[in-house]
């Protein structure tokens, strides 16, 4: 895919701004007033807009970045289980979508079935949701067996501190083909000299390091994330010792004065003083509404934490919500139904799998589910997606996210536009903009692809957000 330099990403999200400005959007909490806080950190567990830790962002129009090199900003799509960072100004638009894995290498080693190890950090993995959102796997997994030592692997999940040591709980896990040219670490900085710190059992070398945010100083406990080339990597196979980072850039939920929510899993929870450890965020709840009402904090649980930055680092807590698969469900889907087979009632939505065998099926023309039909699902978290409580079918309403398929034909690069043409039906008015994700193809090779295209439809034309190229299982 294309790269994007962080010159071209500021153009992008200047662009995206303004043209949150001129219309409607922005984050809203479920239940809240629809005006979102200025920074969020959290776990995707669903789509219709993005769903975060069971709040929606309407990312239409943000183009979403990953930095899988030092400076170097990447377009890529929002997939379950992924670790997020947004950003919304003081209307509630959304100005930055950020993918942040955790960890991108080779697997030193397995310790079934708990987890394994990778880069010298300890990764668990969690299947129970009063724990935390379960951990999805993909690129060819099917659960914690699938993981091999030496394989490449990227991690997405939270950091976890409790009286045993620290640990990365792991929201997914993906294979990938191979090794990447910039390794990503992340952790908490320990054992920290003139050279370097360790991470985990690993010792990151700091010498040619550019340090981020500029003139920061390292210190004892700090979260920090680390891009190491993969040449600099040393030490016996399955253990290795050192990597000499490229950038280093010293992680804070946000500035002070920020409104902000952050999600994890309780750690060193003192009860005394009401605070405790967030993925590595002190949170002060001295006060705090706990949701759902009557209930208590422990260490163990996965809560989102919102409220006010502290000169110190530390988050003064407004609220603290418990989610644990009880009170609210672990994840939601608004879409079209795409792969249909009904003899098992398996189908996606928005390219994340759902198992609606045992759901409760409800509002369907003649009470059956059908292909490219509007549906709203709520469920639990599986190993590699979503089973579907219930799967409510709709009409598509104003506004929502669609996804079509078809021939891509009539490309006009020049105005941004193609004719999609479904195999029944009247062929659809497709416009691309300057934040559209382009994914296996581009639009020079558009015409005559067989394409999805994900977006809104405005007056009859649909504004992709991404355009895709039909996977061979569709």
């Amino acid at each position: 895919m294309k790269r994007a330099t962080l010159a071209r990403w500021l153009v992008v999200a200047a662009a995206a701004l303004a043209l949150f400005a001129a219309g409607c959007g922005g984050g809203v909490g479920s239940g809240g007033t629809g005006i979102s806080p200025d920074v969020a950190q959290g776990t995707v567990n669903g789509f219709g807009s993005v769903i975060v830790d069971g709040d929606r962002f309407d990312d239409s129009q943000v183009a979403t970045f990953e930095e899988d090199a030092p400076g170097d900003q990447t377009r890529t799509e929002v997939l379950l289980g992924e670790r997020v960072e947004l950003e919304a100004d003081a209307t509630g638009a959304l100005t930055r979508l950020r993918v942040d894995a955790a960890l991108l290498g080779a697997v030193d080693r397995v310790d079934a079935p708990a987890g394994f190890v990778l880069l010298g950090q300890a990764v668990t993995i969690n299947g129970d949701a009063t724990r935390g959102p379960v951990t999805q796997f993909a690129g060819g997994y099917t659960g914690a067996a699938s993981v091999r030592a030496a394989d490449t692997v990227e991690v997405h999940g939270f950091i976890v501190r409790s009286a045993g040591g620290v640990a990365i709980q792991a929201t997914r896990v993906e294979r990938r083909a191979a090794l990447p040219a910039y390794l990503k670490l992340t952790g908490l900085a320990s054992a920290i000299d003139a050279t370097g710190f360790q991470l985990g059992s690993l010792r990151i070398l700091t010498a040619s390091a550019t340090v981020l945010p500029a003139g920061a100083t390292l210190a004892e406990g700090q979260v920090v994330s680390v891009l190491a080339p993969l040449a600099s990597l040393v030490g016996p196979p399955g253990a290795p010792a050192q990597v000499d980072a490229a950038q280093l850039r010293i992680r804070s939920a946000g500035s002070a004065g920020d409104e902000v929510r952050i999600s994890g899993v309780i750690g060193l929870f003192d009860a005394a003083s009401a605070r405790f450890d967030l993925g590595g965020t002190t949170v002060n709840a001295v006060g705090a509404d706990i949701r759902p009402d009557g209930a208590s904090l422990a260490d163990g649980l996965y809560v989102q934490a919102r409220g006010t930055m502290q000169r110190d680092g530390s988050v003064r807590a407004e609220s603290v919500r418990i989610r644990d698969g009880r009170s609210e469900a672990e994840a939601e889907l608004k879409g079209n139904v795409a792969g249909l087979d009904l003899a098992t009632l398996r189908f996606s939505v928005r390219g994340v799998a759902v198992d609606a065998s045992t759901a409760e099926i409800e509002s369907c023309p003649n009470g059956v589910l059908a292909e490219g039909q509007f549906v709203a699902v709520e469920g639990a978290l599986g190993a590699t997606g979503v089973i579907a409580k219930s799967v409510h079918c709709e009409d598509e309403p104003d506004g929502a996210t669609v996804e079509r398929k078809g021939t891509a034909g009539s490309v006009d690069a020049a105005a941004s536009r193609f004719t999609l043409t479904p195999r029944s039906g009247a062929p659809i008015a497709v416009r691309w903009t300057e934040t559209t994700y382009f994914k296996h193809v581009t639009p020079a090779t558009l015409a005559g692809q067989r394409v999805e295209v994900e977006g809104k439809l405005v007056d009859g034309v649909l504004v992709a957000q991404q355009v895709e190229v039909e996977s061979d299982d569709d």
